[in-house]
């Protein structure tokens, strides 16, 4: 049994107050915002505009740490939390990321794909016929390794919701944040400041999960230089710098926060389970250097739902262990889940004394990865053949998904204008924002065809598309200035309705791409889903 598993018949008030505090989830309530913005849209519908008060409740997800730690006051337990040994910081930390959220709600980017991610809820509820994946109903297609070598610690994520990444939205409600601590459970050294070279995960490599495919890349956006709650004020992406591997029909691997430069991989190419991709980094919505790592049902990030992950060849320590987690047949080492069957997992001891069962893992633990390469019956449950496929078999597949993935980056980035559009219109006039949106146009297209002429392009598929579509809402913003009079309708509903627009046409790209991902899969890799 686990630390967290044990005294539960003495636990305190607070205790029971954080339980409750988890199991509460007002993010549910943000979905009331959305009915306000047909009050903008549409004079009679003004009224509706009352419901922009719950914009507020987006802030929740900040607002809850800081609540989890007054209710803890008073608590009696030494350690309740699965969490509690894992030492990330101080209050001083903490206040420098309270700090930088606003900051980081000035770029339009990152709102741009908060709300996409908010907006892709029903269009995943809707794609899963009214029901999201669970643990114990999905059953994963592919068999999954961790995307690391050696000793990390689970410091956020979990299949379950108590100790979730974030159970809404969807898109990372399995997800895992990955972090390496040393024998205090601290991230960096005590005396080492916050340069992000100072954390023991910074610049670890980061490898395949499984056989697959990469789909999509992201290796050019900025990473702060510092950890202790800084992230850089002008990142494109709220991942940062990305790789995203389809091992099946409709199973997909996110790895985020990598350090710009440290991709191995581009799309359309194979890739092995075990391959180094990438090096773990900080770029991205990140408040010290960390690996984010999801399984979702989707290519694209903001419309996906988040899948539930049971890795194989784990071993698992709990806090409070004192054997090595390099030691596999350690007694305080859980290589089978104690949650799992191992029947159903498929696991058991084997004659080296190593597991080989299917396990969940959960915030708190310290997993690692045992070598069960001489076993690959599990591996993908499939036959992998992938080593018997022409690669050059992949390229014009990958070629036309380009073409979609670029009109998909359009639909992006007319939400960016649009939500550019609809909050600067309550501060300036239609001039500042066509300027400021045609010029970042300009600049972005002269820093890719720059990078273009000089060999550094960008791997990603799409990246001019952003810039054609807020240059799009640009030119519509000034031809709007000249022509307000005539229309009607105001600048802030015109922002808003360009925003939906963008929507509409990301989220049937992204459907189609999805589609034919699926369809074409088994011709791109030569591995059968099961």
């Amino acid at each position: 049994m686990t630390d967290r598993e044990t005294g539960s018949e003495s636990t305190t008030l607070a205790t029971r107050a954080r339980r409750r505090l988890r199991s509460f989830d007002p993010m549910h309530l943000a979905f009331l915002a959305l009915l306000a913005i047909p009050g903008y849209v549409f004079e009679p519908l003004a009224a509706l505009q009352f419901f922009e008060v719950f914009f507020l409740v987006f802030l929740w997800p900040f607002v809850a740490p800081l609540v989890d730690r007054v209710v803890r006051r008073g608590a009696d337990e030494a350690r309740e939390e699965p969490t509690d040994w894992i030492r990330m910081g101080t209050w001083r930390e903490y206040a420098v990321w309270l700090v930088m959220i606003p900051v980081t709600f000035c770029n339009p980017f990152v709102v741009a794909q908060d709300l996409l991610q908010w907006l892709g809820v029903p269009v995943a509820f809707v794609r899963h016929r009214g029901s999201f994946p669970d643990a114990e109903s999905y059953d994963q297609r592919v068999s999954y390794r961790l995307p690391f070598d050696g000793a990390w610690t689970v410091v956020n994520g979990s299949h379950e919701q108590e100790y979730s990444h974030s159970w809404f939205p969807v898109t990372q409600r399995y997800a895992y944040d990955f972090v390496v601590t040393d024998a205090d459970g601290r991230t960096s050294p005590a005396d080492a400041g916050f340069d992000v070279g100072s954390y023991y995960c910074y610049e670890e490599p980061v490898l395949a999960p499984a056989d697959g495919v990469v789909v999509d890349v992201l290796d050019s956006d900025v990473e702060a230089s510092r950890g202790g709650g800084f992230s850089h004020p002008l990142k494109r992406d709220i991942r940062g710098n990305y790789v995203v591997i389809q091992h099946a029909a409709d199973e997909y691997s996110c790895l985020a926060h990598l350090v710009p430069g440290s991709l191995t991989v581009e799309p359309g190419e194979r890739v092995a389970r075990g391959r180094e991709i990438a090096r773990c980094g900080h770029s991205g919505n990140s408040s010290e250097p960390h690996l984010h790592f999801q399984l979702q049902d989707h290519p694209d990030f903001a419309i996906a739902a988040g899948l539930p992950i049971a890795f194989d060849d784990v071993a698992v320590e709990w806090p409070g262990a004192t054997a090595s987690i390099g030691d596999p047949r350690s007694d305080t080492i859980e290589s089978a889940s104690d949650r799992d069957s191992e029947a159903e997992a498929g696991g058991g001891p084997l004659a080296d004394g190593t597991y080989r069962a299917r396990s969940h893992i959960t915030a708190g633990q310290r997993v690692a990865h045992v070598d069960g390469d001489g076993d690959d019956s599990r591996r993908n449950r499939s036959d992998v053949a992938s080593e018997t496929v022409d690669e050059t078999e992949t390229r014009p597949r990958d070629g036309r998904r380009a073409g979609t993935a670029a009109l998909q980056r359009f639909g992006f980035g007319t939400c960016v204008g649009g939500v550019t559009a609809f909050f600067a219109s309550i501060f300036v006039s239609w001039v500042p924002i066509a300027v400021l949106l045609g010029g970042g146009a300009a600049i972005g297209a002269a820093a890719r065809t720059g990078s273009a002429i000089l060999g550094g392009g960008e791997r990603g598929h799409g990246s001019m598309g952003t810039v054609v579509g807020i240059g799009t809402v640009a030119a519509v913003v000034a031809w709007y200035g000249h022509t307000a009079p005539a229309l009607g309708v105001g600048l802030q509903p015109l922002g808003a309705v360009i925003f939906f627009v963008g929507f509409l046409c990301y989220v049937a790209l992204g459907e189609y791409d999805r589609l034919q991902l699926s369809r074409s899969f088994p011709d791109r890799t030569g591995v059968r889903p099961l």
